[in-house]
This record gives structure tokens, C-alpha cells and sequence, in this order.
């Protein structure tokens, strides 16, 4: 080759080799390329002419056109699931977001395999999973089929049908009826639950197994005894038995018409009657068990009933069951300074049925005779005590009841007009239309309460079955039966007449003749 022919080569090669190399710089991403290469450290400050107004995922800048799907550096995590509260467990919903999923799925996310995802795993999750409802899956911790059926951990069927003899989820048994084993609604027979089957020997079942009550332990009818198995007293200052004796402020349990236990006084107590008819059975009160039974509290009003239910309750328990409670409150509801400040009628009612839901919500308390007593008309203590100068004075200085008390004197029309305080008369004085008002929201505000709630909502519902109510209200107190030292409670002579009138408007006064009119 020519020396002029070599060097042409040369040079040819050389522009072919810088050609090349050329190119593959110009491959190379570069500030200026029309690219923000920030693997290449391009920012909006290294490289404006690349990177102006663009976005750079990991600059710690959410920008316009980032999210929390394509750049979860700078815009952060995404929120869970929306949940809508529908009820509905919707698409893009989990029991861990969402209520919705949880209702609908049954059970919780906690107790779920590999978290809530929505399959139930039989070998792995059981009922309280949410993943597994408990219509889907049975047992602890799998898919039991004896338990539940070939079609365990599928969609569940139509309800069961109790008695077509194919144990169904929710069903005990299915014998397709009562028999030795189940009882007719499905439910294993257990003596005590409720429901009488006669096939597995039941003659009675009246939901416990306490003898004494007419049905024993073993669902056997028994003999009932003419008295309860015991007696507990819910009441007010009546209930104690204060000032019985004229001892102002001091109590006398021993003589209150309920749970009174002095044999020798003139009062024949609801406790010594039911001690008269039946000895063995009848677990009297006494001084020494007087703490036990008689849970009356000085001053007590409607609002203290829930307290003193409790207690009797505790009392109940321990003893094993409550044969009945006498209940008599309302005076002190009534008793206020006005009529405008006694207790409102509808709150009165509301404390009311705390007291009673107590007393129905125990087992030891719900199936006892409960003997609740109207409030006694106190109209005819004042005509009673009206004439006393001493008892006025009393009154005055006690400021005792003044919705009935206040300026004592008879300004009613006539004497006529004051024994009819169901009557307003012409000639009646302003104290005398006020003491007839207060007569008459007694019984038409607050006995009415105590009937209609008792008879309606726990007699009739079966919440207190054995419940009853006693209206006194016609009983009138004379002078002899209001003491003379406070003169407006109940004398030793006011608990006997109380005792006799509670006992022969009772149930347990049938074919007693003191009770005979």
C-alpha cells in the first residue's frame, strides 16, 4: 500500500472510531437530554433545563402528580379501606377498616390466621374468626363436620327446622319432638330450663331448681306450703316501725306490720302469721335475724329502691332463695313541703322499675311472692290528729308534710266536706282544697303508677310472675292508730290495723276467718 493510501485509511478509520464514540455518548443520559434523570442526581436545582416543574419521587415533595399508589416515599402510606357504615361489606372493605365487615362477617379480626382476608381456613380458624362466621364454621379450631353438618364451611342454608330429626346449626338435638333426651324446642332436656317435658319425667318446670315453690329440684310436683320460705321488708320510716310508741325518731322493727316480731303486742305481724301457719318450713325474722330481713331505711323515697333491692338480693343469695318481699314507699315522695315539690309522677315510675328490674333481673328474687302496697291515704291522719293542739304545734315546728300539715286549722265547708276529700264544696278554704288535691294525687298520680306498672310491665310480661299488688288507700287512720309523739306515724294500734288490712287484701288470706268481712 502507497504511503498516500495508508493515510487515507488512517484518517477514514479515525472518523469512523469518533462517529462511533459519539454516538454512544449521545446514548448517555445527560443535563440538557430533555430527561430528569434523578438516578443521575438531576434535580430541579442540579438540572433546571431537565427538571423544571417536573415531579421526582423520592425528593421528599408529594408533588401534584404523585400519590400514595406511585410514590409512597413522598406521599406516605395509603389510608385503609373506605367504610361507608352500610351494614354492606363492599369491595375495597375489611374487618380491620370497617364495622360493615365485621357485622356482616360475625367474630373478629384478632382470632383470624394469617389476619382477616376473607377465606375461611378450616384447619386453622374458627368461629370467632371474621373471616369464618359462625353459620360457616363450628368447634374451636375446625371445620367439624359431626358438629355441623356435610355442608360445613360453605354458605350456610336455610334456618334450621326444629323437629324434622336432622340436628341443624343452632339446634341441640332434634328427636323430632320431645323425648328423653330433647326437649320439643330443640334444647337439651335439663330439669329447670323452662320447658315441661313429661317425657323425661317432668311433672312441672318452672325455670330453677328450688324446692318449696310447688315444682322441687328434680321438676316433681310438691305440696306448697300455706307460707313462704322467708320474708323480707322494703320500705321507709313506716318500715321501721318509728315513733310506734310516741318515741320521736326511734325505731321499733319488732312492731311493724310486715316483718314485726314482738308476740306480745297487739300486733299481728305478716312474719308471726305465716310463723303460726307453718313452723317447720317459715324461717321467721326475729331480733336476731332482723338485720337480714328488714332492709327499710328511715326517709327513704322511691329513688333509694334500687339500694335497698340490691340488699335484699345479697340477703337472698347467701340464704339461697327469697320466699317473698313486702314493699312500701312513696310516703316521703308525697310528704314534701308542697304539693308542687313532690316527685314528679313520671320519674317516680322511671325509679320504680329500676327497683323492680332488680328484683326480676336475679334468680333469687324474680319467682318470690312480692307484696307491694299502695301509699296509704295520710289525708286522714290530719283529720285524725286536726283537733290535738299539741300534734299543730308538733306540725309547725317539724314542718312534717307540709302539703298535707301546713296551717293545720279546718277551713273545709263543713264537716260533710271534710270526710268527702274525693268532693270539692263551695265554702272550701284554700288549706282545705289543698289537702283534697293532695289526697287526690295520691291515688290518681303515684298509686296508679304502682299498680299499672307493676300489673302491665313485670306481672303480665312474666318478669315478676308471682308479683301482686294491695291497695289500701281506703284504709282510714284514726286518732288512737297515729302516735302521739310526732303525730303523723303509724302507732303500735296503726301497725295492727296496717297488718290486718295488708294481710286480708293478700293472696294468703283465703279462707282465713279474721278475714271475713
Amino acid at each position: 500500500m502507497s504511503k498516500k493510501n495508508f493515510f487515507a485509511l488512517l484518517l477514514f478509520t479515525a472518523c469512523i472510531v469518533w462517529a462511533i464514540a459519539n454516538t454512544a455518548e449521545a446514548g448517555k443520559p445527560y443535563c440538557g437530554d430533555g430527561n430528569c434523570n434523578s438516578n443521575k442526581g438531576e434535580t430541579e436545582l442540579t438540572c433546571p433545563q431537565d427538571c423544571a416543574g417536573g415531579s421526582v419521587c423520592g425528593d421528599n415533595t408529594c408533588a401534584a402528580d404523585e400519590t400514595c399508589s406511585s410514590c409512597e416515599k413522598d406521599c406516605g402510606s395509603c389510608p385503609p379501606p373506605t367504610c361507608n357504615n352500610d351494614g354492606v361489606c363492599n369491595a375495597g372493605e375489611d374487618c380491620y377498616g370497617c364495622p360493615d365487615c365485621i357485622i356482616v362477617q360475625g367474630g373478629t379480626c384478632e382470632a383470624c390466621f394469617k389476619g382477616c382476608d376473607g377465606e375461611c381456613n378450616p384447619k386453622k380458624e374458627g368461629p370467632d374468626c371474621a373471616d369464618c362466621a359462625p353459620s360457616l364454621c363450628c368447634g374451636l379450631d375446625t371445620c367439624n363436620e359431626a358438629l355441623c353438618g356435610v355442608g360445613c364451611g360453605t354458605s350456610p342454608g336455610p334456618d334450621p327446622e326444629c323437629g324434622n330429626e336432622i340436628k341443624e346449626l343452632g339446634e341441640d338435638c332434634d328427636d323430632g319432638g320431645e323425648s328423653v333426651n330433647c326437649d320439643a324446642d330443640c334444647t337439651v332436656a335439663i330439669c329447670g330450663d323452662g320447658t315441661l317435658n313429661m317425657t323425661a319425667g317432668e311433672e312441672c318446670d318452672d325455670g330453677n331448681i328450688n324446692s318449696g315453690d310447688g315444682c322441687d329440684e328434680n321438676c316433681i310436683n310438691e305440696a306448697l306450703s300455706v307460707a313462704p320460705l322467708n320474708q323480707f321488708n322494703i320500705g321507709d320510716s313506716i318500715g321501721e316501725g318509728e315513733a310506734a310508741d310516741g318515741t320521736i325518731g326511734e325505731a321499733h322493727h319488732d312492731k311493724v306490720w310486715s316483718t314485726g316480731y314482738d308476740i306480745n303486742d297487739i300486733v299481728f305481724s305478716m312474719n308471726e302469721r305465716f310463723e303460726d301457719e307453718d313452723p317447720v318450713y317459715y324461717n321467721e325474722n326475729s331480733v336476731t335475724m332482723d338485720a337480714k330481713y328488714n332492709k327499710a331505711i328511715s326517709g327513704a323515697m322511691m329513688s333509694d329502691f334500687v339500694y335497698q333491692a340490691n340488699n335484699v338480693v345479697a340477703e337472698a343469695s347467701a340464704m339461697g332463695d327469697a320466699g317473698m318481699i313486702t314493699i312500701l314507699l312513696g310516703n316521703n315522695d308525697v310528704c314534701e313541703l308542697s304539693l308542687d315539690s313532690m316527685t314528679d309522677p313520671e320519674l317516680f315510675a322511671s325509679q320504680y322499675r329500676a327497683g323492680l328490674d332488680v328484683l326480676a333481673a336475679s334468680p333469687y328474687t324474680k319467682y318470690a311472692e312480692i307484696h307491694v302496697s299502695s301509699i296509704p291515704d295520710i289525708y286522714w291522719l290530719w283529720v285524725a290528729k286536726k283537733d290535738s293542739s299539741g300534734c299543730r304545734l308538733v306540725w309547725w315546728f317539724g314542718s312534717v308534710c307540709q302539703a298535707l300539715l301546713q296551717n293545720p286549722g279546718d277551713d273545709c265547708e263543713s264537716v260533710e266536706s271534710r270526710d268527702d276529700p274525693d268532693s270539692d264544696y263551695p265554702g272550701d278554704g284554700p288549706n282545705c282544697k289543698r289537702r283534697k288535691d293532695f289526697h287526690r294525687s295520691i291515688r290518681d298520680d303515684y298509686n296508679t303508677k304502682l299498680k299499672d306498672v307493676l300489673e302491665n310491665e313485670y306481672i303480665d310480661t312474666g318478669k315478676l310472675p308471682n308479683a301482686y299488688y294491695v291497695d289500701i288507700f281506703d284504709v282510714k287512720f284514726t286518732s288512737s292508730e297515729v302516735n302521739n309523739g310526732d303525730c303523723f306515724h303509724p302507732s303500735t294500734a296503726g301497725h295492727k290495723l296496717l297488718a290486718d288490712e295488708e294481710w286480708c287484701r293478700s293472696l294468703w288470706s283465703i279462707g282465713d276467718p279474721l278475714c271475713t268481712p
